[in-house]
Protein backbone atom coordinates (compact mmCIF):
# COMPACT_ATOMS: atom_id res chain seq x y z
CA UNK A 1 0.00 0.00 0.00
CA UNK A 2 3.20 2.46 -0.22
CA UNK A 3 2.89 3.43 -3.62
CA UNK A 4 -0.82 4.66 -2.66
CA UNK A 5 0.08 6.36 -0.06
CA UNK A 6 2.73 7.88 -2.69
CA UNK A 7 0.36 9.23 -4.42
CA UNK A 8 -2.03 10.67 -1.69
CA UNK A 9 1.62 12.84 -1.31
CA UNK A 10 1.57 13.98 -4.57
CA UNK A 11 -1.79 15.16 -4.55
CA UNK A 12 -1.97 16.76 -1.37
CA UNK A 13 1.03 18.70 -3.14
CA UNK A 14 -0.56 19.23 -6.27
CA UNK A 15 -3.87 20.84 -4.71
CA UNK A 16 -1.53 22.75 -2.03
CA UNK A 17 0.68 24.10 -5.11
CA UNK A 18 -2.69 24.97 -7.31
CA UNK A 19 -3.72 26.94 -4.69
CA UNK A 20 -0.51 28.91 -4.34
CA UNK A 21 0.14 29.47 -8.07
CA UNK A 22 -3.66 31.16 -8.43
CA UNK A 23 -3.29 33.12 -5.06
CA UNK A 24 0.13 34.72 -5.38
CA UNK A 25 0.65 35.04 -9.75
CA UNK A 26 -1.48 37.70 -11.46
CA UNK A 27 -1.34 36.24 -14.83
CA UNK A 28 -4.07 33.59 -15.79
CA UNK A 29 -2.60 32.62 -19.18
CA UNK A 30 1.02 31.71 -16.99
CA UNK A 31 -1.25 30.55 -14.36
CA UNK A 32 -2.60 28.18 -16.54
CA UNK A 33 0.87 27.43 -18.16
CA UNK A 34 2.64 26.66 -14.57
CA UNK A 35 -0.32 24.63 -13.19
CA UNK A 36 -0.09 22.20 -16.31
CA UNK A 37 3.52 22.05 -15.57
CA UNK A 38 3.41 21.35 -12.11
CA UNK A 39 0.46 18.45 -12.68
CA UNK A 40 2.70 16.60 -15.19
CA UNK A 41 5.60 16.47 -13.34
CA UNK A 42 3.88 15.54 -9.99
CA UNK A 43 1.85 12.88 -11.57
CA UNK A 44 4.43 11.62 -14.25
CA UNK A 45 3.76 9.24 -15.72
CA UNK A 46 0.47 10.40 -17.24
CA UNK A 47 -1.45 7.03 -18.90
CA UNK A 48 -3.36 7.45 -21.70
CA UNK A 49 -6.01 7.44 -19.80
CA UNK A 50 -5.55 10.17 -17.73
CA UNK A 51 -5.19 12.35 -20.39
CA UNK A 52 -8.06 11.42 -21.35
CA UNK A 53 -9.89 11.83 -18.33
CA UNK A 54 -7.97 15.38 -18.31
CA UNK A 55 -9.43 16.45 -21.80
CA UNK A 56 -12.79 15.51 -21.29
CA UNK A 57 -12.93 16.95 -17.92
CA UNK A 58 -11.87 20.28 -19.23
CA UNK A 59 -13.87 20.01 -21.85
CA UNK A 60 -17.45 19.18 -20.02
CA UNK A 61 -17.18 21.90 -17.41
CA UNK A 62 -16.06 24.76 -19.67
CA UNK A 63 -19.48 24.38 -20.99
CA UNK A 64 -21.64 23.02 -17.97
CA UNK A 65 -19.91 26.50 -15.84
CA UNK A 66 -20.66 28.55 -19.00
CA UNK A 67 -24.52 27.18 -18.60
CA UNK A 68 -24.03 27.94 -14.93
CA UNK A 69 -22.50 30.89 -15.11
CA UNK A 70 -25.01 32.74 -17.60
CA UNK A 71 -27.78 31.48 -15.52
CA UNK A 72 -26.42 33.78 -12.62
CA UNK A 73 -25.98 30.92 -9.80
CA UNK A 74 -22.26 32.03 -9.56
CA UNK A 75 -19.88 34.81 -10.75
CA UNK A 76 -15.96 35.00 -11.30
CA UNK A 77 -13.94 37.36 -10.86
CA UNK A 78 -11.98 37.28 -13.64
CA UNK A 79 -13.41 36.12 -16.94
CA UNK A 80 -11.37 35.96 -19.72
CA UNK A 81 -13.57 32.66 -21.39
CA UNK A 82 -16.80 32.36 -21.60
CA UNK A 83 -16.76 33.97 -18.16
CA UNK A 84 -14.58 32.57 -16.26
CA UNK A 85 -10.64 32.51 -15.89
CA UNK A 86 -8.43 30.97 -18.07
CA UNK A 87 -7.19 28.05 -15.92
CA UNK A 88 -10.98 26.83 -14.70
CA UNK A 89 -11.26 24.40 -17.27
CA UNK A 90 -7.54 22.54 -16.58
CA UNK A 91 -8.40 22.57 -13.02
CA UNK A 92 -11.50 20.05 -13.50
CA UNK A 93 -8.97 17.58 -15.76
CA UNK A 94 -6.86 18.13 -12.33
CA UNK A 95 -9.46 17.31 -9.50
CA UNK A 96 -10.62 14.48 -11.37
CA UNK A 97 -6.79 12.66 -11.86
CA UNK A 98 -6.49 13.65 -8.08
CA UNK A 99 -9.25 11.71 -7.20
CA UNK A 100 -8.14 8.87 -8.77
CA UNK A 101 -5.14 9.01 -7.58
CA UNK A 102 -5.86 10.16 -4.19
CA UNK A 103 -7.96 6.28 -3.74
CA UNK A 104 -7.04 3.56 -6.14
CA UNK A 105 -3.40 5.23 -7.46
CA UNK A 106 -2.06 5.20 -11.13
CA UNK A 107 -3.29 1.69 -11.71
CA UNK A 108 -6.48 0.71 -14.68
CA UNK A 109 -9.92 0.37 -12.27
CA UNK A 110 -11.09 -2.43 -14.93
CA UNK A 111 -14.91 -0.80 -14.90
CA UNK A 112 -17.28 -0.63 -17.88
CA UNK A 113 -19.41 1.71 -18.53
CA UNK A 114 -23.33 0.48 -17.94
CA UNK A 115 -26.43 1.79 -19.09
CA UNK A 116 -26.97 2.70 -14.69
CA UNK A 117 -24.07 4.85 -15.48
CA UNK A 118 -25.18 6.83 -18.83
CA UNK A 119 -28.49 7.16 -16.74
CA UNK A 120 -27.39 8.62 -14.16
CA UNK A 121 -24.77 10.93 -16.00
CA UNK A 122 -28.10 12.23 -18.22
CA UNK A 123 -29.85 12.81 -14.81
CA UNK A 124 -26.79 14.85 -13.38
CA UNK A 125 -26.81 16.75 -16.44
CA UNK A 126 -30.31 17.37 -16.85
CA UNK A 127 -30.39 18.45 -12.78
CA UNK A 128 -27.62 20.91 -13.21
CA UNK A 129 -28.77 22.44 -16.84
CA UNK A 130 -32.64 23.24 -15.98
CA UNK A 131 -32.42 24.18 -12.56
CA UNK A 132 -29.38 26.48 -12.44
CA UNK A 133 -31.78 29.52 -12.45
CA UNK A 134 -32.36 29.24 -8.56
CA UNK A 135 -30.23 27.75 -6.26
CA UNK A 136 -33.15 26.26 -4.01
CA UNK A 137 -34.45 24.63 -7.00
CA UNK A 138 -30.77 23.51 -7.78
CA UNK A 139 -30.56 22.06 -4.66
CA UNK A 140 -33.20 20.39 -4.49
CA UNK A 141 -33.57 18.69 -8.21
CA UNK A 142 -29.16 17.71 -7.35
CA UNK A 143 -30.32 15.88 -4.24
CA UNK A 144 -33.12 14.10 -6.27
CA UNK A 145 -29.98 13.33 -8.73
CA UNK A 146 -27.42 12.30 -6.51
CA UNK A 147 -30.01 10.30 -4.35
CA UNK A 148 -30.27 8.23 -7.97
CA UNK A 149 -26.66 7.90 -7.83
CA UNK A 150 -26.24 6.34 -4.81
CA UNK A 151 -28.48 4.11 -5.08
CA UNK A 152 -27.39 2.44 -8.14
CA UNK A 153 -23.68 3.10 -7.33
CA UNK A 154 -23.11 2.08 -3.57
CA UNK A 155 -20.08 -0.01 -3.27
CA UNK A 156 -17.30 0.95 -0.96
CA UNK A 157 -15.22 2.50 -3.57
CA UNK A 158 -18.39 4.53 -4.88
CA UNK A 159 -18.37 5.78 -1.39
CA UNK A 160 -15.14 6.50 -0.86
CA UNK A 161 -15.15 8.93 -4.23
CA UNK A 162 -18.38 9.90 -3.26
CA UNK A 163 -16.85 11.39 0.13
CA UNK A 164 -13.25 12.05 -0.76
CA UNK A 165 -14.66 14.47 -3.41
CA UNK A 166 -17.21 16.56 -0.81
CA UNK A 167 -14.62 16.45 1.20
CA UNK A 168 -12.11 17.76 -1.86
CA UNK A 169 -14.84 20.22 -3.28
CA UNK A 170 -15.10 21.81 0.44
CA UNK A 171 -12.14 22.93 0.55
CA UNK A 172 -11.40 24.07 -3.15
CA UNK A 173 -15.03 26.21 -2.31
CA UNK A 174 -13.65 27.46 0.92
CA UNK A 175 -10.32 28.48 -1.21
CA UNK A 176 -12.18 30.28 -4.08
CA UNK A 177 -14.75 32.45 -2.00
CA UNK A 178 -12.46 33.56 0.84
CA UNK A 179 -10.16 34.77 -1.74
CA UNK A 180 -12.63 35.89 -3.80
CA UNK A 181 -12.25 34.28 -7.11
CA UNK A 182 -15.65 33.45 -7.28
CA UNK A 183 -18.74 33.77 -5.65
CA UNK A 184 -22.51 32.71 -5.18
CA UNK A 185 -25.66 35.30 -5.07
CA UNK A 186 -27.37 33.19 -2.52
CA UNK A 187 -24.95 31.39 -0.15
CA UNK A 188 -26.06 29.24 3.02
CA UNK A 189 -22.71 29.02 4.80
CA UNK A 190 -19.49 30.40 4.69
CA UNK A 191 -20.37 32.03 1.22
CA UNK A 192 -20.88 28.42 -0.22
CA UNK A 193 -24.77 27.19 -0.93
CA UNK A 194 -25.63 23.43 0.13
CA UNK A 195 -25.27 22.10 -3.36
CA UNK A 196 -22.00 21.94 -3.22
CA UNK A 197 -22.72 19.26 -1.71
CA UNK A 198 -24.15 17.31 -4.40
CA UNK A 199 -22.55 18.74 -7.27
CA UNK A 200 -19.37 17.60 -5.81
CA UNK A 201 -20.71 13.75 -4.61
CA UNK A 202 -21.93 13.65 -8.47
CA UNK A 203 -18.47 14.48 -9.80
CA UNK A 204 -16.84 11.67 -7.71
CA UNK A 205 -19.38 9.05 -8.20
CA UNK A 206 -19.90 10.11 -11.79
CA UNK A 207 -16.02 10.13 -12.44
CA UNK A 208 -15.41 6.89 -11.10
CA UNK A 209 -18.56 5.24 -12.94
CA UNK A 210 -18.71 7.20 -16.41
CA UNK A 211 -15.72 9.53 -17.07
CA UNK A 212 -12.65 6.77 -16.06
CA UNK A 213 -14.30 3.73 -17.43
CA UNK A 214 -15.10 6.09 -20.35
CA UNK A 215 -11.11 6.99 -20.71
CA UNK A 216 -9.90 3.75 -20.12
CA UNK A 217 -11.97 2.35 -22.95
CA UNK A 218 -10.84 5.18 -25.31
CA UNK A 219 -7.05 4.58 -24.31
CA UNK A 220 -7.73 0.93 -24.69
CA UNK A 221 -9.13 1.54 -28.02
CA UNK A 222 -5.94 4.27 -29.82
CA UNK A 223 -3.45 1.11 -28.63
CA UNK A 224 -5.19 -1.28 -30.55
Amino acid sequence: MGWIRHQKTRVLLGLLLTFATIHLIGSRLVVLFLLILSWTLLFHPLSAAELVIFVVAALFFLLQNYVCLRAGLFAFRFQDILLMPYYEPALWGFYFISLKRFITGNGKELLAIDKKAVAGLVATSIAFSLFSFDSRALFMATSASTALLLAMFHTKLDIAYALHALALGFVVELFGVSTGLWSYPAPDFLGIPYWFATMWMSVGLLGHRFLIPAAEGLAARART
